[in-house]
This record gives C-alpha cells, sequence and structure tokens, in this order.
C-alpha cells in the first residue's frame, strides 16, 4: 500500500477543523484510520462549536499582485533541514520550483517534507527552525513566478 501523505494531510486538517477525534477513510483497497488527541471538554462531552466553512478564493485576475505568503496547513514544528544542523531547503532569495521542498513539518512525530505549490522567489523566511507551528501560521514570503 502506498501512503499518500497528501490525502492524509488533508483528512487530518478536515478531522481538527470539524472537531473529530477519530476517523476511518476507505478507497478501493486503502484503508486509512486517523485517531487523535482531544481536549479535556472534548473528552467530557461538549460538542465543538459549529464552524464556518472557508470559500474558495477567487479566481485571481491578471492584474493581482505577485507577492503572497506560504502559511502552515496543520498544527506543528517547522524545520528548514532534513537534519538538525542540515543546510536548510530554501534561504531568503531562493528561486523555488514547483515541487521543490520547501520544509519539514513534524507533526506527531510524522515528519513531513512540503513542497512548493508553485514556482517563486524567497523574500523573507518568517518563522524560526523548530518553532510550533498552527493552520495560518506564515511561513514564507514569496514572490509568485506564475502569475
Amino acid at each position: 500500500m502506498t501512503v499518500d501523505l497528501k490525502r492524509i494531510t488533508i483528512l487530518m486538517d478536515r478531522m481538527h477543523a470539524l472537531g473529530i477525534a477519530e476517523l476511518e477513510y476507505t478507497h478501493g483497497d486503502n484503508h486509512i484510520r486517523l485517531v487523535r488527541e482531544t481536549s479535556p471538554a472534548a473528552a467530557a462531552g461538549t460538542m465543538p462549536a459549529p464552524l464556518n466553512m472557508p470559500v474558495p478564493p477567487a479566481p485571481a485576475s491578471p492584474a493581482a499582485p505577485t507577492s503572497c505568503t506560504i502559511k502552515a496547513t496543520m498544527y506543528g514544528q517547522f524545520y528548514v533541514s532534513a537534519t538538525p544542523g542540515g543546510a536548510p531547503f530554501v534561504t531568503e532569495g531562493s528561486v523555488v520550483t514547483q515541487g521543490q521542498p520547501l520544509y519539514i513539518l513534524d507533526v506527531m512525530k510524522t515528519l513531513t517534507r512540503v513542497e512548493a505549490e508553485f514556482p517563486c522567489t524567497i523574500t523573507a523566511i518568517l518563522c524560526e527552525n523548530g518553532q510550533a507551528v498552527e493552520p495560518g501560521t506564515e511561513l514564507f514570503a514569496v514572490e509568485r513566478q506564475d502569475a
């Protein structure tokens, strides 16, 4: 069985957003069971407040600025390199291609290498190595090269 880390990441994000503590997912021969710790309030039976689902952004107009930020998609520890003391994947001024590694996210002792979703130039690294991040934490300021 091949592990699809992107699919697991999406499922974990949805679990967190919806306050779900356990999820089973089956697709063809693949079966995934995810369990996460819950807060004491959730363990006591309190239901989380309903969340408004985010509306997908409208397509950018051609005149839209090319500056943007890359944000964390889930809770974890942000690391700039694959090994302690190793060379960082990117530095300020790095020109990045789509699919190039940007950082490592440690989520519950599971290391995930996160790759660029679009070509860009890194203008600033906004997090410290080893910093705890949460969904929406700005990690990099970039200039898109495909806009």
